[in-house]
């Protein structure tokens, strides 16, 4: 069954350990393996507690329609009941659906699900998406449930952990971006301004009707807001306003590292 309607666009701009965690596959596995590594580990997580059935579809790949099932029960072991089954949700639903490079990254640590997400706007493309097959309409509870589900089922650990750099990151933007978690009213990530770069050029997308925080980490970058430049320092955080034209750039030679905090209603 095809997917045909590209639905959730991921708009973008850790470390105390108590127990082990997995450890990360070097080399490339077949579709059906990354996932039931995936559906193991999630048995273990506290978020398996809503019921949901998605399917997975990695066209071109040797196995390429998948779908998981999530009862929101635990079995006599105390695991919650997750199980991996061949072929797309018998009901139409929502897919998420990438290519299996992608999916070998995320398996190896190398990108993270939200981050292969992420877009500026709704016509970017990006490596993974989640799609709708003909015949499925999301309720109002979509995003609630299918933000912290993506964060979720696609990291594994516990605690869950996000690495953030370069190297795991995608411009998105103007700036490599990771995203590091979202839920409904809340997204975070990190990012870096290299000397060149310019975030949010495109004046349709400076406004949020939300508020945002951006935290300096290192590095400085220029900045206006409300048509008023300064520059970002690390260690300090500089707050937009929900409705206020913002951008951001790099003049300097030392690249600017940030976090950037977008809540509230709409976020």
């Amino acid at each position: 069954m095809r997917n045909n309607q590209r639905w959730i666009a991921l708009s973008v701009f850790s470390v105390f350990v108590v127990q082990s965690f997995p450890a990360q596959p070097t080399a490339s596995r077949p579709v059906g393996q990354i996932l039931r590594s995936f559906v193991e580990d999630f048995r273990n997580d506290p978020a398996a507690n809503t019921r949901c059935i998605f399917g997975v579809s990695v066209p071109g790949s040797a196995e390429p329609e998948w779908h998981v099932v999530v009862t929101g029960r635990k079995d006599a072991a105390g695991r919650f009941e997750v199980d991996l089954r061949r072929g797309l949700p018998p009901e139409p639903g929502a897919v998420y659906t990438t290519d299996l490079k992608t999916l070998n990254k995320i398996d190896r640590g190398e990108l993270n699900a939200l981050t292969a997400m992420g877009r500026a706007r709704m016509s970017d493309p990006a490596p993974m998406d989640i799609t709708f097959m003909p015949g499925y309409t999301p309720g109002e509870d979509f995003l609630a449930i299918f933000l912290p589900l993506t964060f979720h089922f696609w990291t594994r650990g516990f605690p869950e952990t996000v690495s953030f750099s370069p190297a795991v990151g995608r411009e998105v933007h103007g700036a490599t971006m990771v995203v590091l978690y979202y839920q409904k009213g809340l997204r975070s990530a990190w990012g870096q301004i290299r000397k060149g770069q310019r975030v949010n050029a495109d004046p349709r997308d400076q406004v949020n009707p939300f508020p945002t925080i951006i935290i300096g980490l290192r590095g400085r970058a220029m900045s206006k807001v409300g048509g008023v430049e300064k520059i970002l320092e690390p260690g300090q955080m500089m707050f937009v306003p929900p409705g206020t034209a913002h951008e951001a750039w790099n003049p300097f030679d030392e690249p600017a590292e940030f976090i950037l905090l977008m809540f509230g209603e709409g976020a």
